[in-house]
């Protein structure tokens, strides 16, 4: 079963520069550690025959997608006009997302007005994701062909909710047999990157079924070590061959 994934964020803010987009992030390393893998993270505006096109072009690449944004109650937040009309599907009301607004706003002293009401819009046919810290659902809608489409909002404590309370779950269910990938991490400080990697070189260190990453940052360097889940013994051994001959450069704090 294809175990990769795609994200698209959606949100003129996010392209401006005016909101930080962590999506990637948190998707990233919710999928990794259930032996999941997000290939593509890509953010987009709030163009209707953007979001179509893009929406379309991740479900012909792999089996989940996820798009974020957009299912506020603004003119802009236009997701899911613009994933009803690449679907073909109606845009219903769900009642239990009316009955929970309705509690969501009189808690704020506040009465749910028809704009607010529209966060309960969701595509006909989809499975509606709750939303426990704020106001408008996530969904998840299955296509004929075994693909499946997430659709979550934007804040990032809402998607965040969403994602561990409601889809993670479901993913270990379906996924059941993924395993996640095997990392290692080894830390160094006091050298550079082109340093270790001349070190590396001349010692001929190119472990077999493992990959390979330095990250550099403030003066120190991880070096990432990855590797398919029947290979420990081949991550472990790299791991090993690493502190010994960066030994004299460990960083002490890790």
């Amino acid at each position: 079963m294809n175990n990769q994934a795609e994200l698209i964020s959606i949100g003129n803010e996010l392209l401006s520069g005016r909101t930080l987009n962590t999506h990637g992030q948190d998707l990233g390393g919710a999928l990794t550690a259930i032996g999941l893998q997000l290939m593509r993270d890509t953010t987009i505006p709030d163009e209707i025959p953007i979001i179509g096109s893009a929406v379309q072009e991740a479900l012909a690449r792999t089996n989940l997608v996820f798009v974020s944004g957009g299912l506020g109650p603004t003119v802009d937040d236009i997701t899911r006009d613009a994933l009803a009309l690449l679907l073909g599907q109606a845009i219903v009301f769900d009642q239990p997302t009316v009955d929970h607004l309705e509690g969501w706003f009189a808690k704020r002293g506040r009465t749910l007005n028809p704009a607010g009401k529209r966060q309960a819009l969701v595509l006909e046919g989809a499975t509606v994701l709750p939303n426990s810290i704020g106001a408008a659902p996530g969904q998840r809608f299955d296509l004929p062909d075994g693909k499946t489409l997430f659709v979550l909002p934007g804040p990032p404590n809402e998607f965040n909710a969403i994602l561990n309370e409601e889809i993670v779950p479901w993913l270990k269910e379906r996924y059941a047999g993924a395993r996640p990938t095997l990392v290692r991490i080894v830390r160094t400080k006091g050298i550079g990157e082109s340093d270790i990697v001349t070190i590396l070189e001349a010692e001929n260190f190119n472990p077999k079924d493992v990959a390979l990453g330095f990250y550099p940052a403030m003066g120190k360097v991880e070096i990432r070590l990855t590797a398919e889940p029947d290979h420990e013994v081949s991550v472990s051994a790299a791991e090993q061959t690493l502190l010994h001959l960066l030994a004299a450069f460990l960083d002490p704090e890790s």
